[in-house]
């Protein structure tokens, strides 16, 4: 039973790592999802590249990085890694350079 517990911890321990919150005053908060795949890093790579862009252009978002298959058939995400910046699939399989993101990102 202490197995399932600990499992628990470490769950709830990761899933803070998957959000990042960039709040500026002026700008309406942008939605941006990075959708992965458990078995390949590109995905959690492109979410912690987003967070520096973000970080440097002080741009209004929440990140969030996410591997569910379910939240990508919800979107046709066939494809990883994909960005979603409210509610829309910006990219699939890194299709889109980083002046590009920073135009998308900008309030």
């Amino acid at each position: 039973m202490n197995l399932f517990n600990l499992w628990n911890k470490q769950t709830e321990n990761s899933s803070n790592d998957n959000e990042f919150v960039n709040i500026v005053e002026g700008c309406e908060l942008k939605n941006v999802t990075v959708v992965g795949s458990s078995c390949c890093k590109s995905g959690y790579n492109l979410y912690e590249q987003l967070k520096e862009i973000i970080k440097e252009s002080n741009v209004a978002v929440k990140l969030t990085y996410t591997d569910s298959i379910e939240y990508a058939s919800e979107y046709g995400i066939i494809s990883k890694p994909a960005i979603v910046i409210d509610d829309k699939v910006i990219a699939c399989n890194n299709g889109i350079d980083e002046k590009e993101l920073k135009e998308l990102l900008v309030c």
